[in-house]
């Protein structure tokens, strides 16, 4: 029963959460200016046409009116037009997916190895130059916004260098259906930098939760045990440290490969 009403707390916070964010998304959108405006011509409109198409667009009613309309189509599936673009929203959001999901993808491979592996490195040498070195690194990714890492990457590997383009995907290639940037080389490399740009912070914050649990973990007592069974350090790194701190990196790398989809709009 606990474990039951535990799933039903946390599936009504979660329910009150999709609300929350449905109202704060629609007064946005709706305070923004007028969303007929970007369906008629504002030059050759009269009016009429204007009237119309607030009627056509059910921005007549009032505000709370709109909202509940609005709930009641997406629970239906429903989930509208693009004022910007005409086309049904949900298939526009699904059309773009794939770039999103190939370059979290592709960031998330190249965090997790490389943050789990310099944490267990840096907790294996508490205190030495490398760990102190990795702790202020890691502090200076976690405090760089994401835009301004992005621009620089930009400067820096496309404008100053010339190595990578600074924008776009390259050569795509189709796959189930869609376009795919990582099946092509040059695909691949127009991903180099937003994937760093996404990486970068999440090495840090991984590399981070990974050494705090290899020094909590280098000081018990098994460990002592397999270090004086001659077990050689490499071994009890990895067979002993790294399964026991798995739970919280695996945790964090889910996370955060969430967050990625969810943002990586900005990068």
């Amino acid at each position: 029963m606990g474990m039951i009403s535990v799933a039903l707390g946390r599936l009504g916070q979660a329910f009150l959460l999709l609300i929350a964010m449905s109202l704060i998304g629609f007064i946005g959108v709706h305070s923004v200016g007028n969303p007929v405006f970007n369906v008629v011509n504002i030059e050759t409109a009269t009016p009429e046409d204007i009237r119309q198409a607030t009627i056509a667009l059910g921005l007549d009613q009032p505000i709370w009116r709109q909202y509940l309309l609005f709930i009641n189509n997406v629970v239906r599936g429903n989930f509208g037009t693009s004022y910007i673009y005409h086309l049904p929203a949900f298939e526009l959001v699904m059309s773009k997916l794939p770039a999103t999901l190939e370059l979290a993808s592709i960031a998330m491979l190249i965090a997790a190895p490389l943050g789990t592996g310099l944490g267990l490195l840096a907790g294996r040498r508490s205190g030495t130059l490398f760990d102190r070195s990795m702790v202020k690194a890691s502090v200076s990714a976690l405090s760089i916004p994401s835009f301004w890492l992005a621009m620089m990457l930009i400067l820096v590997g496309a404008i100053l260098t010339g190595w990578f383009p600074s924008g776009g995907r390259g050569l795509t290639a189709s796959f189930l259906g869609q376009e795919w940037s990582f099946l092509t080389g040059n695909g691949l490399w127009h991903m180099v930098l937003p994937a760093l740009a996404l990486a970068i912070p999440n090495i840090a914050l991984i590399a981070r939760l990974s050494r705090s649990g290899t020094i909590e973990v280098e000081n018990l007592d098994f460990t002592r045990f397999c270090r004086a069974k001659g077990l050689s350090s490499r071994r009890i790194l990895l067979r002993h440290t790294l399964p026991n701190i798995s739970v919280p990196i695996v945790t964090i790398i889910g996370l955060q490969f969430g967050g990625m989809l969810a943002f990586a709009v900005v990068v």
